[in-house]
Parts: C-alpha cells; structure tokens; sequence
C-alpha cells in the first residue's frame, strides 16, 4: 500500500499474536502471512504487553483465552496505555463455544471481533479493512503532529513579530516630542492617541535657531507597520539636526552659515524623496510651519493636510487657507508657501484628520463643528488641558467603539512678548476672563480642501 499524501511505498503492517500457539492460531497464521504482513507472537499476557511496546503493532489480534490473565485483560490495559486516539486496532478471537451480547464490556474495548470457524476469504476482507483504519489512524496522528510543529513555528514567529512590533512601537513614541521649547513668546502643547500600538500620525515641535520654531503634524495613510515604519522614517528626515538631516536648513557660506528653508521648499523635496508607492498605495499628508518669535508671522505649507484653526481670545475662529495634494501625488508639484501674523491670545490647533473624522455608533462624524465647540468651551483651560479635553470630547462620541483612526493634535498659544523691568522674565498676559462671545464667527470653508480618496 501507498501512502496517499506521499505517494510512497509504506512498509507492510505488523500483526501481533496473543494467545497459545495451538490448532486456533496454527490455522489462522497462515491466512495472516499469505497477505504480507509481519507477524509477531506472544503466548501470555506479560510477553504480549512487552511484545507491543517493541514492535508497535499496527493490529492485535488477542485470543480470549491468553494464558496470564485473558484477552479482555490485555485488551483493557493497551485501551488505556494508549488511548481511543492510538494507531492500533484490537481484535479479540473468540473460542468456537462463546458468544457476545450487545452489552458484553469487549464491545467497548475491541475494534471488532473474530469468532470460529474461519473464512479465509472473509478475514481478508476485514484485514484488509483493518489496515485502511490504521493507515487512516496513522495518517490523522502524523497529520497532527505536523500542525503541531506548524502552531509551534506559528507561535515563535508571533512572539518574534510582537517584539519587532513592541520595537518599532517604542522608537516611535521615542520620536514624539518628550521636552517643548521654552520660550517667552509661546507655549506648546500636543496629545497622540494612535488607533493600536502602531500609528500612521507624526508630530514634533522644536526650535531651528535662536528665533524660530518649527512645528508638523503628518498622517500616513493606511495603518499597521508599514504605516508606522514611514512615519518614524519621515520623524527622522525632518529632524532639526543637521547630523541627521539637511531637509531643513541648507548650509552656506554666509553668516550664520546656513539658511532655514521655507515649508515649501521642504514639501516640495519630501515630495522628490517619497513618491506614491503604487503597489501598497502609501502615501501621506502633512502641515508643516515655522513660528518667527520675533515678528509673530506663521509661515507654512500643506500636502494634502486638515488646514489649522486659529481661535482668537474672544472666541472667533478662522480656518487657515490653503490645500495641494498629498506628497508624492505628482511628480514635481508646487506647494504654496503661506502666511499669517498670530497675535497674542490666539490659539492655533493642528491635526490629523482622524479627529474631525471620528465616528459616533451611529456613523455621524464628529466634524470640525464639534469640533470647534470643544476648543472654544475649553478657551478658559491652561493649553495642555484643553487639548486634552477636545481629544475626550471626541473619544466621548465615538461611544464604546473608541476611535477609528489614528488622532494627533498640536496646539500652539500665543503670549504677550516680555515686558520690560519685570528681569527679563515674560509677563504673559492673562486671557480675558469673558466667555467667547455666542456670535464668535462660524468657520469658513477651507479652500482647495483635499479629501482622502480610495486609490
């Protein structure tokens, strides 16, 4: 016989004998041999227990009347040692004068039973049948034993994957902005909260020189590791060193010796460095800004990103203008550069779009309008609080569900520049103490809105 998941010759099957070697065997070991099979016999109970362990027999064929304590004896006691699950099929042989009944307790010990007188052709039949049942049995348990190996490997290659994902998620928060410039003129604050270990949102806030502050938040699109391999990857490009990057500034020759590139100048070269891969359709958006501490001026540039919103301390709100297309998109695209004068007592709210988008259980998203309300009812908070709290306000309307999308949020505040005779140390003027007026301004559309679309 072949083995039909392999294809290949199987080694013939080994009978085991128990029982006296008497005119009951000597007439039925014939039938056996002329079928090919590997007969091996034991005259009592104990050498047929010890004849078993060593060869592994595919078929026992036990007579009733085994010297040394029976058949139903040596039946019961393999069943156990080897379980309704081993590759052994038992036959017990009965003596011309017994009968059975149905509640006999061999019927739920043996495989099938044998009784006298013989029928050669009839007992090769059932051979036979008893073989394909082994053969069966023995393919099953290999096939266990293989997807045991397979869960095995499976198993380590999950441990191994979780490490490298716990890594990559480790990197990334090391990536997020763990100090924030301390400057007169401004205060920062920021809240990350991605969709599962892994996120597609970066965001950083740090100083180039001495006057000016730069400040991203991007989206990657898509999620899992790919997603956040990106955005560590872009974290580490628009890094503010130049040992690390030279995205940001460009060396000259000319005092101070280098030169701070605008915003679009930098999207336009992300662009050139990561264009669309087409097949895993990964792509990303960012808003990326320079604050001039001296001036107040905001200059920036888009790829596709939600555009900041600016809220004035008596509760008016303007969205920023501005658009493109997401980098990588075309080939050699222009990004606008823009800006606007921030003055003191605004504040200015940067996002991944995963916080507008944020769904209730009934799919309504939360959209910019609640978005808004949330800013403007917590004006009154300190920066890092508030930010806090439109996040909550957002988790509070995604329900049970929680969000669905990674969500970044980047605030900035501005103060009142140092006055003089106070030793140099910033006296920033307190936010008025007045509710934002219920006639605040609604927000107005942003132009040349980009939204993200299926490729």
């Amino acid at each position: 016989m072949t083995n039909e998941m392999t294809g290949r010759a199987r080694p013939g099957l080994t009978i085991l004998l128990a029982g006296r070697d008497d005119e009951v065997l000597t007439s039925f070991r014939p039938i056996l041999a002329g079928l090919g099979f590997t007969l091996v016999q034991a005259e009592s109970l104990a050498a047929a227990e010890t004849a078993f362990w060593e060869h592994r027999p595919g078929v026992v064929v036990i007579r009733e009347d085994l010297p040394g304590g029976g058949g139903l004896a040596l039946g019961r006691r393999l069943r156990e040692a080897t379980g309704e699950s081993a590759c052994c099929f038992l036959v017990l042989l009965l003596n011309e004068e017994t009968t059975l009944t149905a509640d006999s307790s061999a019927i739920g010990v043996f495989d099938d039973v044998l009784g006298r007188p013989w029928k050669p052709l009839e007992i090769q039949a059932r051979l036979r049948t008893w073989e394909r049942v082994v053969r069966l049995q023995q393919d099953l348990q290999a096939g266990l034993q293989r997807l045991a190996a397979a869960n095995a490997l499976i198993l380590r290659a999950n441990e191994r994957m979780k490490k490298d994902l716990y890594a990559v998620a480790k990197i990334q928060t090391s990536l997020l902005p763990a100090t924030l410039p301390a400057v007169d003129q401004a205060e920062f604050a920021w809240v990350y909260k991605p969709r599962s270990e892994l996120a597609g949102d970066g965001l950083n806030v740090f100083r180039l020189d001495e006057h000016q502050v730069a400040f991203y938040v991007l989206d990657v699109a898509g999620s899992g590791t790919s997603a956040a391999l990106l955005s560590v990857s872009l974290s580490r490009v628009l890094s503010p060193f130049p040992a690390q990057s030279t995205l940001l500034k460009e060396l000259i020759e000319a005092p101070p010796g280098y030169r701070l590139r605008s915003p679009s100048e930098v999207l336009a070269e992300l662009n050139r460095s990561f264009p669309i891969d087409l097949e895993t359709k990964e792509f990303f958006t960012i808003l990326y800004g320079i604050y001039d501490l001296r001036s107040g001026v905001f200059r920036y540039a888009s790829a596709g990103h939600p555009m900041p919103i600016v809220l004035d301390r008596r509760g008016r709100a303007r969205t920023l203008p501005g658009g493109g297309y997401p980098i990588g998109f075309v080939d050699e695209a222009e990004f606008a550069g823009r800006q606007t004068r921030l003055h003191p007592g605004d504040r200015m709210f940067l996002f991944s779009d995963g916080l507008a988008e944020a769904m209730s259980p009934d799919r309504v998203p939360f959209g910019k309008g609640a978005m808004l309300e949330a800013m403007r009812a917590n004006a009154e908070c300190p920066l890092k609080e508030a930010v806090e709290r439109v996040l909550a306000a957002a988790e509070t309307w995604c329900g049970e569900a929680g969000l669905h999308d990674d969500v970044s949020l980047l605030a900035v505040e501005i103060k009142t520049p140092p006055r003089p005779g106070r030793g140099g140390q910033a006296a920033g003027r307190r936010r008025s103490g007045r509710r934002p007026s219920r006639r605040a301004g609604l927000l107005p559309p942003a132009r040349h809105h980009w939204r993200r679309r299926t490729i």
